[in-house]
């Protein structure tokens, strides 16, 4: 199992952006591109972004607490012509991995600050890799 989160918050007078994967099983995080930096420089691209460092380190049940990430995944495993520029480069390689994974993937929707262990540890781990 594997719980993505990302986080924007005023850190210092600025807007920062932040994602990261965390893996209970050997709890350990997993920052994807500080800083809002590349992919992750929006809110939304920074939960894509989580969800496809999951998916690139070989995790087969993966969480988000962000819907929107699930319906463009979604979309763009049924229309993948319609792939943002953007956005294009990650999803087709999510895409790729995706379809010619040897074990089914797995994405869930989870509420976020529920107190689901895995996702409020992804949420703190989010706060503290924003600033860095």
């Amino acid at each position: 199992w594997a719980y993505t989160d990302d986080i924007c918050q005023i850190h210092l007078g600025r807007q920062v952006v932040g994602a990261r994967v965390y893996h209970p099983d050997n709890d350990s995080p997993n920052y994807v591109q500080p800083n809002g930096a590349g992919t992750t420089n929006t809110i939304v691209r920074a939960e894509l972004a989580a969800i496809a460092a999951a998916i690139f380190q070989g995790q087969s049940h993966i969480t988000t607490d962000r819907l929107s990430s699930l319906h463009q995944f979604r979309k763009q495993t049924l229309y993948p012509g319609f792939i943002a520029s953007v956005s294009k480069t990650i999803f087709k390689k999510v895409l790729y991995s995706l379809r010619n994974s040897p074990t089914p993937i797995c994405l869930y929707k989870v509420k976020s600050h529920t107190e689901i262990a895995g996702n409020e540890c992804a949420d703190a781990i989010a706060k503290h890799q924003a600033i860095q």
